[in-house]
């Protein structure tokens, strides 16, 4: 049997260039596409030329934007530059300035116009004070976010106990916030019942037995999981027993809540 190669048709090579031609018309679409995104990424009326930082206040301002300046700094892939109003890194503006001041509860990052882009910060409050060796602001929260200055006289409540670090924000947590915002409420409680003795130290173990230790030496007991409510209530009618007939606080070396209905206590 012989082979023979017969001539392309004309049809079938209309057809091939034709395929040529569309995909070097693809190519010149493709190139003309990205250069055009390319000059309007850099375009003048798109580019960032201000960064505006609002409410900080233990933080420099002007930290704050030299973070956010060296993250809108320089292109993507060498092409698309960065400070374009509709390319800038916000989610990384977020996450640096986060990750590196924890004193920031929350960081907000948007464009005001075409050129210029806000960044609004909250700031943690302390609350109270949290002390191992040394001694760290705690917000609301309970989260232990900065170091404490040491103060000549007191100026906030101090707790102990455990913290665990969050591997969302790396800071520590001490106990769980519906916790610790249970237990500052108790402890305001216990301020308005004995204003002439404010507490000064709250210690919680890892067994949630919670001490409370009132500037004149007196120690109160409970147990972190009973409810603030009832452990409130036991301290009154304790207060209110035969036992404190003719006697205060002060009076006792410290008072255990942590039994339901007995009382157990030592005088000094």
């Amino acid at each position: 049997m012989t082979r023979v190669d017969l001539p392309q048709s004309g049809l079938r090579k209309r057809r091939r260039r034709r395929r040529v031609l569309l995909g070097l018309l693809f190519v010149f679409l493709l190139f003309v596409i990205c250069g055009t995104l390319v000059w309007l990424s850099k375009a003048p009326f798109l580019r960032i030329t201000a960064v505006q930082v609002v409410d900080a206040h233990t933080v420099a301002s002007s930290t704050i934007l030299q973070y956010a300046q060296k993250e809108i700094a320089g292109a993507y892939a060498g092409l698309f530059a960065r400070n374009n109003i509709f390319l800038y890194p916000r989610r990384a503006i977020v996450q640096v300035l986060l990750k590196q001041y924890t004193t920031l509860r929350t960081v907000d990052v948007h464009a005001q116009d075409f050129h210029t882009v806000i960044i609004k910060v909250v700031e943690r409050e302390p609350v109270a004070l949290w002390c191992d060796t040394s001694c760290f602001y705690m917000d609301e929260q309970g989260l232990v976010y900065a170091p404490a200055p040491t103060f000549s006289a007191p100026v906030y409540t101090t707790y102990q106990g455990p913290a665990t670090t969050t591997p969302q924000s790396g800071v520590r947590q001490f106990i769980t916030p519906q916790q610790f915002q249970s237990l500052t409420a108790l402890v305001a409680a216990f301020a308005q019942k004995l204003p002439d003795d404010p507490v000064g130290l709250v210690a919680v173990d890892q067994n949630n037995d919670t001490q409370v230790y009132f500037k004149k030496n007196f120690l109160l007991i409970f147990n972190l999981k009973d409810d603030g409510g009832d452990v409130f209530e036991r301290f009154s009618l304790a207060l209110g027993s035969e036992v404190f007939k003719g006697k205060m606080p002060a009076d006792f070396e410290y008072l255990d809540l942590r039994f339901g209905d007995k009382l157990y206590y030592k005088l000094k």
